[in-house]
């Protein structure tokens, strides 16, 4: 068992786990949600160790990465339902189960032919993905029924000696944050079914659910990545209009925003200011971060009285609560000016709120 640490030498890395996997290796790696155990998904003996490794009995499904929706198809039978969710809410923390095409080893599939389907938000499982250009496993590094694991220390301390003999390689990124393994969603029917829970509650296919402040967050940034790998190249700012129940979510929403674009200090409401402006740090955009609430604005002539239109710089990300009271013509000029993400808040429930989104 060999162990890298994630630091310089990324390509010598990259080159290294390739190497491994195509050579049948099993692979503990960190991902977007825990740390996971990868083999080549088409070799036999790879994952037969894998199974074994785990102590899992046949028939349980084991998911795969995948780079992209093509590669997906490969694999996989494509519906209009998978589509939808892969481009609402892949890449991410979630696992598209659709109706397998038997294409892989035994034992990937579930018994029932089905067969789940990740692209996650990491960058190195998804270089190692394109470079040997097939999928492999994406499950998670422990035995089963054993919680997942966030550090390698985690891992090692929990395996006996046979076990850590078993895998080949580890690549450490270190202690990952605290979130739950993916989502795994449903996509063989037309209405996407949640099968288990994980750190982001899919609602539907443009629909997330949230029970807590800290949840509805999670969504921003997920919301906030999604938009910014999609717009950046387009020169226009990434705005993002907040509509919906009073209390529902929209000011959390908009300082998860704040926080993930590295705004420094304190984030507040621009409730009596109507707009706050705040620097950021990050290497995702440039620009300045930009905060409306407009619920004390009443006419289109009050929005160049505060100079709104002379806030939408390319580089700028912006958030707009209320912007319904800018009257149908202004939303209109601001959807042409800039890459617009449609949010709205509803209450499902005391605590839980549906939050649905358009691109």
């Amino acid at each position: 068992m060999k162990i890298i640490k994630i630091g310089k030498g990324k390509e010598r890395m990259l080159k290294t786990v390739a190497e491994c996997i195509r050579k049948g290796g099993l692979v503990v790696l960190p991902s977007d949600t825990v740390y996971g155990l990868f083999v080549d998904a088409t070799n036999q003996k790879a994952v037969d160790k894998l199974i074994g490794f785990k102590n899992r009995w046949q028939g349980k499904a084991i998911s795969v990465a995948v780079a992209n929706k093509e590669m997906a198809k490969k694999y996989v039978v494509w519906s209009k339902t998978a589509e939808k969710v892969v481009e609402n809410l892949l890449p991410g923390p979630f696992t598209i189960v659709c109706q397998g095409k038997h294409r892989l080893a035994k034992g990937v599939e579930a018994a029932n032919g089905t067969l789940g389907i990740r692209i996650p938000d990491n960058q190195l499982i998804n270089e190692i993905v394109k470079t040997i250009n097939r999928p492999i496993t994406a499950t998670s590094a422990n035995l089963s029924g054993r919680a997942p694991h966030y550090s390698v220390d985690s891992l090692l301390s929990s395996l006996s000696q046979k076990k850590k003999t078993m895998i080949d390689l580890i690549i450490d990124g270190g202690k990952l944050p605290i979130n739950l393994p993916s989502t795994v969603v449903d996509a063989t029917e037309s209405e996407i079914r949640v099968l288990r829970r994980g750190e982001l509650m899919a609602g539907g296919t443009e629909t997330l659910i949230s029970d807590s402040e800290r949840e509805t967050g999670k969504i921003a940034i997920f919301l906030l990545k999604k938009a910014i790998k999609k717009y950046k190249a387009k020169n226009k700012p990434i705005t993002f209009v907040l509509t919906g129940d009073l209390g529902g979510g929209k000011t959390v929403f908009a300082k998860a925003v704040g926080k993930e674009l590295g705004v420094k200090g304190i984030i507040t409401s621009p409730t009596f200011t109507i707009m706050n402006e705040y620097e950021m740090r990050n290497d995702l955009v440039k620009g300045k971060f930009i905060h409306f609430d407009l619920y004390r604005i009443k006419s289109e002539v009050e929005l160049e009285e505060i100079a709104f239109w002379k806030q939408f710089d390319k580089e700028n990300v912006v958030c707009i609560e209320w912007p319904e009271n800018m009257g149908e013509e202004a939303l209109k000029k601001l959807k042409k000016a800039t890459s617009l993400i449609r949010v709205q808040f509803e209450y499902v429930g005391q605590t839980k709120r549906k939050i649905s989104y358009q691109f």
